[in-house]
């Protein structure tokens, strides 16, 4: 076999390696309050989507329902969020922003902000063949990712 998938196989997962890493060691303090990284990835949905229930976040974010349900659960007992039930369909819950949450999301995104920048230039300098195959390529790693459920 070519060596040079199997160099590129090892460079992915020294790179997927470094991103659990930095996952894992980052929390986001505000007022008081520890965000953990599974929190804050909830509450960047809400801040993208804030009118999808439960299940349609968990869909996003590629989690079970058990495990959005338990992070919104947290994120109210923090005074993050405010769980609203749609009065219409009792079972359709949706969440929004305390004051202090929506601080800590707008903290979060100014902290992220620079690499997101730096990265979108490196992203944006590349020809649209470039960008098709990484494209191309995330899509396969989703769905390999999702095989290993």
């Amino acid at each position: 076999m070519d060596p040079e998938p199997r160099k590129l196989a090892a460079q992915i997962r020294r790179v997927t390696n470094r991103l659990i890493f930095l996952e894992k060691r980052s929390v986001l303090r505000h007022e008081g309050l520890r965000l953990h990284p599974s929190e804050i990835h909830l509450m960047q949905v809400i801040a993208e989507q804030p009118d999808l229930n439960a299940g349609e976040m968990a869909q996003k974010l590629g989690v079970s329902n058990g495990a959005v349900s338990q992070t919104l659960a947290r994120l109210e007992r923090k005074g993050v969020i405010k769980k609203v039930k749609d009065p219409s369909l009792k079972n359709r819950v949706t969440a929004s922003f305390t004051a202090s949450g929506s601080q800590a999301i707008q903290l979060f995104e100014k902290n992220q902000a620079s690499s997101v920048e730096s990265f979108s230039n490196y992203l944006a300098g590349l020809s649209e063949r470039d960008r098709e195959v990484i494209r191309s390529f995330l899509s396969q790693v989703e769905e390999f990712l999702k095989g290993l459920d």
